[in-house]
């Protein structure tokens, strides 16, 4: 028989995402800018990996099978725009934290995470490498603009 505790408890991003913001300040403590960048930017494209898209045929396919992991991983959503030579991913809802001094970094953090995950989907479905994914605009507290084209 199962305890009350063990089956009532119902798992929430909010730890997680404490802990993650604990490791994010203490490696912009002990590392460059660059380096924590580089190293988020892996660290998303490592969760793509784990979370994968399948091929999809049209941009509104894949702009549907991202939400659908955004919202398993408490990532908020996304709208996927072609504009001609580039695509603009607007997303909404990145999680947002109560530390006010470290708030804006935070976000700016959490933007190359969400870089890696969206560089990596898109080459998931036959995006060439010279595509890449790139912070365009971060609205506080918890908006971004992504832009997918040519580095």
């Amino acid at each position: 028989m199962k305890s009350y505790f063990s089956t009532s408890y119902k798992q929430d991003v909010n730890g997680y995402v404490e802990i993650l913001v604990q490791i994010i300040k203490m490696m912009n403590m002990n590392a460059s800018n660059s380096e924590v960048n580089d190293f988020l930017f892996e660290v998303g494209v490592n969760l793509a990996n784990q979370h994968s898209v399948k091929a999809a045929d049209t941009l509104s396919a894949l702009h549907v099978e991202i939400n659908e992991i955004l919202s398993k991983l408490g990532f908020g959503v996304c709208q996927i725009e072609d504009a001609n030579n580039r695509v603009i991913i607007k997303h909404h809802d990145l999680p947002v934290i109560e530390d006010r001094e470290f708030k804006d970094k935070w976000l700016q953090y959490f933007s190359v995470i969400m870089c890696g995950l969206y560089n990596c989907w898109f080459r998931q479905t036959g995006a060439p490498a010279e595509l890449i994914c790139r912070i365009k605009e971060i609205i506080s507290p918890c908006d971004a603009v992504f832009e997918f084209k040519r580095a």
